[in-house]
């Protein structure tokens, strides 16, 4: 009787229990660069190397220059950093999409963008993360500039009705 009633709770357990949380989302990164990209000193368009970090606050990002995050971005964005990828190499006049597991703690995406010449560039963006299914992030370089956007595809006319 003891048996019975114990396989009983148990089952009883297991099927009101529910799914936990997602530890990681998945999130769309659209990746396009123009033919002037990272340029050299010779106006040269040169690939160049994304990190992307995801953060739980942005503002020691923003406020930290480029050569100090390049050199120890890890140990300096420590108190808000989650994770530090490096994105593949983007070519200059590119196109391409990555899939982010972004974890579920994170509130912020950051990128840092190595250009050449990085004292004169806007090497650094960062975004929240988009809060409709439809939306993605958008990663832009164009010459020595990289910008981070919030996305919303344009819905066609016949959703409308």
């Amino acid at each position: 009787m003891a048996k019975w009633f114990w396989a009983l709770a148990v089952s009883l357990l297991v099927g009101c229990s529910s799914d936990p949380v997602p530890v990681v989302s998945q999130y769309k990164l659209a990746i396009s660069s123009d033919d002037t990209m990272n340029p050299s000193e010779s106006n040269q368009a040169n690939p160049a190397v994304v990190r992307l970090y995801q953060l739980t606050d942005a503002q020691m990002f923003n406020q930290l220059p480029f050569i100090d995050l390049y050199n120890d971005d890890v140990t300096l964005l420590s108190a808000n950093l989650i994770s530090k990828q490096i994105l593949p190499v983007v070519l200059p006049s590119s196109n391409l999409t990555q899939t982010l597991d972004i974890n579920s703690t994170t509130q912020y995406v950051a990128v840092l963008v190595e250009f050449v010449d990085y004292q004169n560039s806007e090497a650094k963006a960062f975004s929240t993360l988009p809060l409709e299914d439809e939306q993605f992030l958008q990663l832009t370089i164009e010459g020595a500039k990289a910008s981070l956007n919030i996305v919303t595809p344009d819905s066609s006319w016949w959703q409308i009705f």
